[in-house]
């Protein structure tokens, strides 16, 4: 008889963690200031539904770094959330002294009223939207593909 040999085929589950951010400040205001405090790059991607949303890419510590508005027009993201204007999503891995560091950088950024950590199991349907912030990121990775492929050029 033939031996039956099962794949597990899930990868693990990246690791993330989830920042509260209060403060008064618009989202462009909010982004040049962290990318000034946080020395990163944040970049205006197309918005996420009707929440404002930027990317960043830290390769020196292989982490990736997403803001979120968690205010759309008429809807919160985060209905457990009320109080928090932005979520910064960091995926990779993430030290204690660096979550310590980051929280206190951007709490000593000007008209930033607190900044927090939040524990994934007391946000309601994380799974559900960090699911589909994959998908948007997918999408917006094929646009740019398509956007800047190299044209082929075309002979006399």
């Amino acid at each position: 008889m033939a031996k039956r040999i099962l794949i597990e085929t899930r990868s693990e589950p990246a690791l993330f963690t989830l920042f509260g951010i209060s403060c008064h400040l618009k989202d462009y205001r909010l982004t040049f200031l962290l990318n000034k405090k946080l020395d990163l790059e944040f970049m205006k991607m197309e918005d996420f539904t009707s929440y404002s949303f930027y990317f960043c890419r830290d390769d020196d510590h292989f982490n990736a770094y997403f803001l979120l508005g968690n205010r759309g027009q008429d809807t919160i993201l985060f209905p457990g959330l009320k109080q928090t204007d932005f979520i910064l999503l960091v995926e990779g891995p993430f030290k204690k002294n660096q979550k310590d560091k980051l929280l206190e950088n951007i709490r000593n950024i000007p008209n930033v009223l607190t900044a927090f950590e939040i524990r994934f199991e007391t946000i309601k349907n994380h799974e559900a939207i960090l699911t589909d912030l994959e998908i948007h990121l997918m999408n917006i990775q094929r646009e740019l593909k398509f956007k800047y492929s190299p044209s082929k050029k075309q002979e006399e």
